[in-house]
């Protein structure tokens, strides 16, 4: 075994979603990857430099994952990537990157674009919304030029997340409800408050919990099947007693419990259950009270005793 593979084999990741591969595409190109910047350029012939590497932009014609920006000969070439691992492709998804690359192009953000799509082949092979991108570029093929044994381990799991994972079933009602919540938090939450996921992703019948972004080293989730939100703290889970012990104060003030969850530590805070089978309008004050719990719980990471 090469010390490249023995590196590869020490990195245990437990998951990995579709973001993750975002930014491991973001930092392919960030880093000049050349082998990698190849796949990409092929029908660009060679360019200078990279301009701009953005993260999931979003206009009224839906969201580009990733868009990269670089200059070529006194032009300016927009390179628009959708990442799928094994979601559910939403119709007329490559019209809209169509027509945002076009409305980009005419405000002058670029003088000529290419639309991608990234996917493990057997998802490119298969769905027929990825067959209407012109420019396919595979996991598998990507995997080739990867030098890092990180990034070789987040690939390789992702392609077998592919294989053995599944493409829900959309739940139309629920798939709703999650675009109303979207549209709720950026509103009545625009700069504290970010949910995972996009709007417009289909939703199976059991997708009910809601993650927020949090401090480094901790989660937060929502989990309103269950009726109450967990703030976990990464690895923490062997000084149980002792980090009950130090924070009993704060922990009964505040009516919070806490529990074990796997390597980490939950702190638990009970709320009424949500039902996403019901129109978002009827559940509305119930998820309002559920985010500014989940806040609190965020702010809460800087009074306790580690």
């Amino acid at each position: 075994m090469t010390s490249k593979e023995e590196s590869v084999n020490k990195i245990q990741i437990e998951t990995v979603c579709e973001r993750d591969m975002d930014f491991l595409i973001m930092r392919q190109f960030s880093c000049g990857n050349k082998e990698f910047v190849k796949l990409f350029q092929s029908n660009l012939g060679n360019h200078s430099e990279i301009i701009s590497i953005s993260h999931s932009l979003t206009t009224n014609d839906g969201e580009t994952d990733i868009e990269v920006i670089i200059k070529e000969d006194n032009r300016k070439i927009g390179l628009l990537i959708e990442d799928k691992i094994d979601a559910v492709a939403q119709p007329e998804q490559y019209n809209r990157y169509l027509k945002r690359a076009t409305k980009a192009q005419e405000e002058g953000r670029y003088d000529k674009y290419e639309i991608f799509i990234v996917a493990p082949q057997k998802y490119l092979n298969g769905n027929s919304e990825a067959k209407l991108y012109l420019n396919h570029v595979s996991y598998e093929v990507i995997l080739e030029t990867l030098t890092d044994p990180f990034d070789i381990s987040m690939m390789r799991l992702a392609l077998d997340e592919s294989v053995h994972g599944y493409v829900p079933i959309e739940d139309k009602q629920v798939t709703s409800f999650w675009n109303d919540l979207y549209d709720y938090v950026e509103k009545q939450y625009p700069n504290t408050l970010k949910i995972s996921g996009k709007k417009g992703e289909s939703r199976g019948t059991n997708a009910r919990w809601i993650s927020i972004n949090s401090a480094p080293g901790t989660s937060i989730q929502i989990k309103s099947d269950r009726g109450y939100i967990d703030l976990e703290i990464a690895g923490y889970a062997e000084r149980f007693v002792e980090f009950s012990k130090a924070n009993q104060k704060v922990l009964e003030e505040k009516q919070l419990i806490v529990r074990l969850a796997s390597k980490s530590l939950a702190i638990r805070k009970y709320i009424d259950v949500i039902d996403f089978t019901k129109p978002f309008s009827e559940q509305e004050k119930l998820v309002d009270n559920a985010l500014k719990v989940a806040l609190e719980l965020r702010e809460l990471v800087n009074e306790l005793k580690y």
